[in-house]
Order: C-alpha cells, then sequence, then structure tokens
C-alpha cells in the first residue's frame, strides 16, 4: 500500500475530512434558514429586494437570456447521466453516486423549500415566492458534482467553465426579475449542504477519505486564483455600482434603480464565485 494511501484512509484522516464536511453542512444549513428569515420574513428585507425587482428591463451582462433557456427537466437529467457515466467510466462508481445525489438532493431540497416556505406580503407589493433559486441551484449543484465526478486533469477546466456559467444563470435570474440576491445565496447555501453530506458520507465508507482523487497544486492554485480574481473584481464593480447609484439618489426606485439593479446583478454572479472558491478550496484540503 501507497504512502499516500495509507494516509488517505487513516482513521484520524477520516474523522478530519467527515468533520470538515459536517461544519460545512451545519453553516449552509444555518444560511439558508438566515437569509430566508432576514430577506424574506422582514419587512425590510422584502422591500429592500422587491425595490431592485421593480428595476427589472430584462437586459443581462451578455444581452441573452441563453444560459437560463439551457435549464430544464432534461437538462437536469442529462447532467446527472453524464456525471454519472464518467464517473463510472474512470472505475469510481462511489464517486458516480456522490454526484447523482449531490445533484437531485440539492434540487429536490430547493424545491421543497420553495413548497413550504411562505412569503407573507409585509410590504403591500407581493410578488411570488422564489426562494431559492431553482435554475441556480441546478447549476452551482453541478458545478460542485464536477469536483467528484471528473479527473484531476479534465476537472480544473471544467470547473472554470462550469463556474463561469452557473456565475451568469445566477445573474440573469436577477436581471429577467425570476429571482432575488437572497434566492441565489439561498440555492448556493442549498448545494453546499448537499455537497457537505455526500462528502461526509464518502469520509466514511470510501476506500479515500477525501472521496476523490486530487489536483495537482500547480493546476489547483491556478483555478484558485482566477476564481479569486474573478470575485474580486464582480464584488468590487457591484459595490461600486451601488455606492455611486444609491449616492446620487437615496430612492432606489427611480432612475437610479437600474444601477442598484446592475449592482445587484454583479452580487449574484459574486455570490456563485463565493460558492464555488470556498467548494475549491475546502476539496483540496486533507
Amino acid at each position: 500500500m501507497s504512502a499516500s494511501a495509507t494516509v488517505s484512509t487513516s482513521p484520524a484522516v477520516r474523522r478530519r475530512v467527515a468533520a470538515r464536511w459536517i461544519a460545512l453542512s451545519s453553516v449552509s444549513s444555518a444560511a439558508v434558514v438566515g437569509v430566508y428569515v432576514a430577506a424574506v420574513l422582514t419587512s425590510t428585507g422584502q422591500a429592500v429586494e422587491d425595490s431592485i425587482l421593480s428595476s427589472v428591463d430584462g437586459t443581462t451582462l451578455l444581452s441573452s437570456g441563453a444560459a437560463l433557456d439551457a435549464i430544464s427537466p432534461p437538462a437536469v437529467i442529462l447532467v446527472v447521466g453524464v456525471t454519472m457515466l464518467f464517473a463510472f467510466i474512470r472505475r469510481r462508481p462511489g464517486a458516480a453516486v456522490q454526484a447523482g445525489v449531490l445533484i437531485v438532493g440539492a434540487t429536490v431540497t430547493t424545491q421543497l423549500i420553495k413548497a413550504i416556505a411562505p412569503r407573507p406580503d409585509l410590504t403591500g407589493e407581493f410578488y411570488q415566492n422564489s426562494f431559492p433559486s431553482g435554475h441556480t441551484t441546478i447549476a452551482v449543484a453541478s458545478l460542485l458534482a464536477i469536483m467528484t465526478a471528473f479527473g484531476r486533469r479534465s476537472r480544473p477546466l471544467l470547473y472554470v467553465i462550469g463556474t463561469a456559467f452557473a456565475a451568469i444563470v445566477a445573474e440573469q435570474t436577477v436581471a429577467f426579475g425570476w429571482h432575488r440576491c437572497s434566492d441565489v445565496v439561498g440555492a448556493c447555501a442549498v448545494s453546499l449542504l448537499w455537497l457537505g453530506i455526500v462528502r461526509t458520507f464518502a469520509a466514511h465508507l470510501s476506500r479515500d477519505a477525501r472521496g476523490v482523487d486530487l489536483v495537482k497544486g500547480r493546476a489547483h492554485g491556478f483555478v484558485s486564483g482566477i476564481i479569486g480574481l474573478a470575485l474580486v473584481a464582480c464584488l468590487a464593480s457591484s459595490g461600486a455600482v451601488w455606492a455611486i447609484a444609491i449616492g446620487m439618489d437615496m430612492s432606489v426606485t427611480t432612475s437610479t434603480g437600474q444601477g442598484v439593479l446592475m449592482g445587484a446583478r454583479l452580487a449574484a454572479a459574486g455570490v456563485v464565485l463565493v460558492t464555488a472558491w470556498i467548494a475549491w478550496k475546502l476539496d483540496r484540503k486533507a
């Protein structure tokens, strides 16, 4: 048995890895509840986000809704099938199960939350319940499944592409008025919750406590850097746009609402980038 195999299967490493993923699931669960309470169950939260919705004009960063159109029930089935197939081709049936459970579990959980979590009318301007975002959940859960289903050589490139796609999906859901930023945060939290769940079981049940073959340090660092730079640029731009728009006129329902909407769109994309960066960094640690 190789040294790396010995380390990966030792009880101490198993406990440490499992504890990390349990912590991620716990924090993600708290985030879902916290965002729901703050943004949906308070008049202030509803007023802020609904005022942004009132500024929707249907334009997006790419002037297209193609990313949203790409997400549908058949697409979910296709993504689950492809990710599991690649894992089986790599002779990693455990990874295939992880990928499938992650995508399906996150998607079903989001739909259940929508069904049981009401959106009370606290502002007199009632908009339908949309927490969390189903489209963003599918995109982010599929992104996270890449870390499990694909090998260490193809994973970095696919993860960067998947991150870009998921960020665009989040931006477009806000741009078209389908969702609020809190819906995107909830979707990302649900996806991370299920990542933690499948990796916790993998740490206990698989021969490799990490559940994946690790990407080489240089490639892993490159992906971290790319996503990190995109994150900084996205959030900095969002903050600047919000500051300028609100500074010009404190009422976000006037013409400055377009600036605030742009800030919200960038923030939604930034939330996905944060999620992708956190997951990528956690996945590397032993």
